[in-house]
Formats: C-alpha cells, sequence, structure tokens
C-alpha cells in the first residue's frame, strides 16, 4: 500500500514538474514594436517604453512592416526609405497600421512624399515646401485631442508649407499676428482605411527647448499605439 502511495506521488511530481516546465518555457506576448527612422533625436526610447511599454526600432532587419505598431518617418526622403516601405507604406495603413510623419527640408514635398499622397494628412501643393515662416504660439483647433493633452507649444520658424485636406481633422494651426486662423496646418489627422497617420508639418528637432515637447511625444505615440491594427500576435 506504502508504495503504491509513492509511487503515485512520485507521478504525481513528474506531471506537475512538465507542467510548471511548460508554463516556464510558454512564450510571452512580445512588446509592441515602433520603427523609427530619420532625424529622431527627439524621440526618448527609454522613455516611450517606459510610458507605454513598446519598443523602439531604428532598422527594418528582417522583420516585416505589419510586425510594427506604429512607424515614424522623422524628416527623412521618401526615395531614402528602405524599399520594402516604399513598396509597402500605402498598403500598411490601409491594412490598419499607424504612422507619425514629421516635417522638415527632407520631408513631404521636399522630401517625395507625392508618391503616396494618399495616406499624407495635408496637401503638398510644390516639390520644395520647406520654408522659414516664424509665427506666433500654435492655436488648437482640436483642444481636447489627446496628443494635446498638457502640452503648452512655443513657436516654430520653419514648416512645410501645405493645404489641409478636406477629409482630415485638424489638431493644431500657425497663428500669425494674433489671427486665429491662417492657410498653414501644423497638426493635422486622416484616417486612411483601416489605418490611421499623424502628419506634423514642422520639425520636432526644432523644438527642442520647448518643456512640454517629450510629453507631446509620448501622447503622441501612445495614441497611434491605441489606434494601431498591426503588430499585434
Amino acid at each position: 500500500m506504502r508504495m503504491r502511495a509513492v509511487l503515485i506521488a512520485g507521478i504525481a511530481a513528474v506531471v506537475c514538474g512538465l507542467f510548471s516546465a511548460a508554463v516556464a518555457q510558454a512564450p510571452r506576448p512580445s512588446s509592441p514594436m515602433i520603427l523609427a527612422l530619420g532625424s529622431t533625436s527627439w524621440l526618448n526610447a527609454s522613455d516611450i517604453q517606459a510610458a507605454t511599454g513598446a519598443v523602439v526600432k531604428q532598422d527594418l532587419g528582417q522583420l516585416q512592416l505589419k510586425d510594427f505598431a506604429v512607424i515614424v518617418l522623422a524628416n527623412i526622403a521618401f526615395a531614402s526609405l528602405p524599399p520594402p516601405i516604399q513598396q509597402g507604406l500605402v498598403q500598411y495603413v490601409n491594412d490598419g497600421g499607424a504612422v507619425l510623419i514629421t516635417g522638415g527640408s527632407q520631408s513631404f514635398g521636399s522630401g517625395g512624399y507625392q508618391a503616396v499622397a494618399s495616406i499624407i494628412p495635408f496637401k503638398i501643393r510644390f516639390p520644395n515646401d520647406w520654408s522659414f515662416a516664424p509665427f506666433r504660439s500654435p492655436v488648437p483647433l482640436q483642444p481636447g485631442h489627446p496628443i494635446l493633452a498638457g502640452v503648452n507649444f512655443s513657436s516654430v520658424g520653419a514648416l512645410n508649407n501645405m493645404d489641409p485636406r478636406p477629409d482630415v481633422v485638424e489638431i493644431l494651426q500657425k497663428g500669425v499676428g494674433g489671427v486665429a486662423r491662417s492657410i498653414n496646418p501644423l497638426i493635422a489627422e486622416v484616417a486612411a482605411s483601416a489605418g490611421r497617420v499623424i502628419g506634423i508639418a514642422f520639425d520636432l528637432n526644432d523644438l527642442g527647448g520647448m518643456r512640454d515637447l517629450d510629453l507631446l511625444v509620448r501622447n503622441t505615440i501612445g495614441y497611434l499605439l491605441r489606434a494601431s491594427r498591426m503588430g499585434r500576435e
């Protein structure tokens, strides 16, 4: 009888051990990934990971676009993007991906993004649209938008001079001479099929001295992560 009890206890221990090992070896869900390309000195990877749990990568490597929840394109010419991004960016957004594209001398019209005009939240008017145009503090057009929460803007001296598309949500606009509205949108959002794109028509590197820059970046990345349908197991 004692031998039988010992045998049963031994079998139970083995089963429990195998179960525990299986649980220990079960892969944990990976963190969402952000692909950040271009001039991204304003993007604090450790800050973003602490705030959102997302891991920032700076090259595509062997991964596919669908593996990334958010793609950040920061003042990088379209022709300088890896071929899979040039060829697949529109489909990535249409399938549910999220993109942040920021301005500069290598972005929007000046960067050749007419090739993906269908997902750009601005109407690109001419190929060389990067211009110096000092203005007063920007005017929030959607003060309740999540990316603006707690953010106070400073003035900016240069922007990509574009028009808003009629189907977008304008979030921030240039303020000039105390006039509440002007012709230049600064931040706009477009829902392209199942995806979402936020465009910022100035270089975030120019806001290096702005107190709330990191907050703006966290807000924006967090918002896009919540909106994205990509990079999820």
